[in-house]
């Protein structure tokens, strides 16, 4: 069992986020502890500036914890059976493939359970990538977060954040800036002081907003990395290895003859694991459902798809953010993002979801509740 808090620690303060982070030896416990930390850090933000409103850690806590059923490898096991079981036809191929090179030479065939080792490999990977992703913002943001409380905690002004303000990296979240988390920070502390709840509600999703599109710029090489995984390389190199020792005018047929095969093998192996990536990987866990996020953003059980503080939204910059993703338009609101690595998909979809999930009370539930300080 592992424990999710170190005794007698302030699990808010920097020294124990850095011990997070370093944890490289466990990054199972990493990411359980990560959660819970995003939980913290949501709970105490929510106390300096209304738990009426969720934050940006209050949404960072849910997609850590459905992190976690990959980088402990819950789903990977899951996901190579899926990929496998599409992949029929191809091992068809391959054994017919073997045939024809036994034909040629006893020692020309190629190992297919190698190739299949190769695949779940490279799933496995995915895995370390999602990791990596998850760890790459918290040490980020964390910190961030760690002093935005404080600072709001010492000072009850809308300047509040400005200290912090001012030590963020000038420029665009694409070239390592962080000037859209300046501008978050100034939203959070300027909406604390708001005492219209419709404006405040627009301001509190604009600043998640903003920390939200930050955040999936960083995260973009992670999820094409994730979904747009090497399996055609992978699956190309392992059948490259056959008839390395034969003689040679034997293994340049037997190469001529993988030349012709090893191409759409290995394509069709990485549109299938695409069409599985897709489904599989692109979901959400949230307290009261699981969200599917190539489909439309269901409304909570009950209530509409927008709480009525945020229909319509009064804030004309949150406006802005909203229309720049195509999250504006209520004809065409809670389109799922087909294609998760693109950008502009996935930020139509969580602005999406952000808004119609910003009044939820359960999302400031313990994410282990049945399960405080043990491995869910």
């Amino acid at each position: 069992m592992l424990e999710t808090t170190t005794p007698g620690s302030d699990k808010l303060a920097r020294e124990w986020i850095a011990w997070v982070i370093h944890l490289d030896e466990d990054a199972v416990r990493r990411n359980l502890l990560i959660t819970q930390s995003y939980h913290d850090l949501s709970s105490a933000l929510a106390n300096a500036l209304g738990r009426e409103n969720a934050n940006w850690c209050t949404f960072a806590t849910w997609a850590s914890r459905t992190a976690g059923s990959f980088i402990r490898d819950e789903e990977v096991p899951h996901l190579v059976r899926l990929v496998l079981r599409r992949l029929q036809p191809v091992r068809v191929t391959l054994a017919h493939l073997n045939d024809v090179l036994t034909e040629l030479h006893d020692d020309a065939r190629f190992d297919e359970e190698g190739v299949l080792e190769a695949i779940r490999t490279t799933i496995h990977d995915v895995a370390q990538l999602i990791a990596a992703g998850n760890l790459e913002v918290y040490s980020e943001l964390a910190p961030l977060f760690s002093d935005a409380i404080a600072a709001l905690a010492a000072d009850p002004s809308p300047r509040a954040l400005d200290p912090i303000v001012h030590t963020l990296r000038p420029g665009p979240s694409q070239k390592g800036g962080q000037s859209l988390l300046a501008t978050a920070f100034q939203t959070y502390a300027a909406a604390r002081g708001e005492r219209d709840a419709k404006r405040k509600a627009a301001m509190m999703l604009l600043g998640n907003g903003q920390v939200g599109l930050h955040e999936q710029i960083r995260l973009q090489p992670f999820i094409a990395g994730g979904i747009n995984a090497p399996l055609a390389d992978a699956v190309a190199a392992a059948l490259s290895q056959a008839g390395e020792d034969l003689p040679r005018p034997i293994a340049h047929t037997a190469h001529a003859l993988l030349s012709y095969a090893t191409h759409p093998i290995a394509e069709l192996v990485a549109k299938e694991w695409r069409r599985v990536a897709t489904r599989e990987l692109m979901t959400l866990n949230l307290p009261d459902t699981n969200l599917v996020l190539g489909r439309d953003v269901p409304a909570p059980h009950g209530r509409p798809l927008y709480p009525s503080v945020l229909d319509p939204v009064v804030d004309p910059t949150a406006v802005e953010l909203l229309s720049a993703y195509g999250a504006a338009d209520p004809l065409r609101h809670g389109r799922g993002a087909h294609d998760w690595t693109v950008l502009a998909e996935r930020m139509r979809y969580i602005l999406e979801l952000f808004r119609s999930r910003q009044r939820d009370p359960q999302l400031l539930d313990e994410p282990f509740a049945s399960t405080r300080g043990r491995t869910p």
